[in-house]
């Protein structure tokens, strides 16, 4: 179960979450994907989280992710971006499988010495941000016409 963030905490206590910590150590992509898995999860308290997290926070800049993530034909993970530019850069490749995502946040979680639980909480936020596989089913019967063609989280 993930654990929701309460706007209603102290802002030290928003600031000792694995959110939070995550947001000030993770860099880059993983920076990028994390504020949308972030996003994703916790739509309601990101506004306070982001406050909190860069004190007299408005608004993200680009670039950023403005769709959840996506598994594409052939396997890498990919969302819409928009760009520096502001242009939106549709199925944006980010990883190239679902391993090298797995492994990503395997190493941001091991560098924030995350717990447990905390670690069980962040892969959850991640496999849910993951709302689409767009490879072809290999057990699909071709021939049967109640089958679907793609998978679907």
């Amino acid at each position: 179960m993930v654990r929701v963030i309460d706007p209603q905490l102290l802002t030290f206590d928003i600031a000792d979450t694995w959110q939070a910590r995550g947001l000030v150590a993770a860099q880059g992509k993983t920076y990028e994907v994390l504020l949308s898995v972030l996003a994703h999860n916790y739509d309601d308290a990101m506004p306070v989280l982001l406050e909190v997290v860069y004190p007299g926070f408005r608004s993200i800049t680009a670039p950023f992710l403005c769709t959840a993530g996506r598994v594409d034909k052939i396997g890498a993970v990919v969302a819409n971006r928009i760009g520096k530019s502001g242009q939106i850069q549709k199925d944006f490749v980010l990883y190239r499988n679902e391993v090298a995502l797995r492994d990503d946040f395997r190493r941001l979680a091991d560098r924030l010495k995350l717990a447990d639980h905390e670690r069980r909480e962040l892969f959850v936020c991640v496999q849910r941000w993951v709302v689409a596989d767009r490879r072809l089913d290999p057990l699909m019967d071709p021939k049967d016409p109640d089958a679907k063609r793609l998978t679907v989280h």
